[in-house]
């Protein structure tokens, strides 16, 4: 029931971060519409329209890691997977699954040290003077609940021996 609850809520968390990066999305394709229509209609682009794309693409790019994963939509080659038996694709699942948690857990804790330093230096864009550290903790945010996925996942792949939409089991082929 808590494993339940706590699977629950690490969606929710993970969906609602895609609605942010939903609306970042659309933020960057409203600027840079709204930039090449000044630069070439009135000779006048948006006054830093290259920053603040990089700072909405952090945003667009760690919101999404998350949901992703829960919807097992990242990309996987599997032509030799499965051709493999199931108790030894279960085995492969486990390991890449404990190697990913370990990777995203370094990138979190890293992530965390980088923040510190950003405030500590006082990091901003040039042009506009937008302070760095407030999207480095977005990077810390997206990893923290990128790593609370493969959390859920590796959870259940040791206690269930599949991922909660029956990823090591019944795997399709995405060529």
């Amino acid at each position: 029931m808590i494993k339940k609850f706590l699977i629950d809520k690490i969606g929710m968390i993970s969906k609602y971060l895609s609605h942010i990066g939903n609306i970042s999305l659309v933020a960057m394709m409203l600027l840079s519409t709204a930039d090449v229509i000044g630069r070439y209609f009135f000779n006048s682009p948006v006054l830093g329209a290259y920053e603040i794309t990089e700072y909405l693409m952090i945003i667009i790019v760690f919101s999404f890691f998350a949901f992703t994963q829960s919807e097992k939509g990242h990309i996987n080659v599997d032509i030799a997977y499965n051709l493999l038996p199931s108790k030894v694709q279960v085995a492969f699942e486990r390991f890449n699954h404990v190697i990913c948690l370990i990777m995203l857990i370094l990138v979190t804790w890293r992530g965390i040290y980088r923040v510190i330093d950003i405030m500590e230096a006082g990091e901003e864009s040039l042009l506009l003077k937008i302070p760095d550290y407030p999207f480095a903790i977005f990077v810390v945010i997206g990893s923290i609940v990128f790593t609370l996925e493969y959390l859920k996942d590796v959870i259940l792949l040791f206690t269930e021996g599949t991922t909660s939409t029956g990823a090591a089991d019944t795997k399709e082929s995405n060529a």
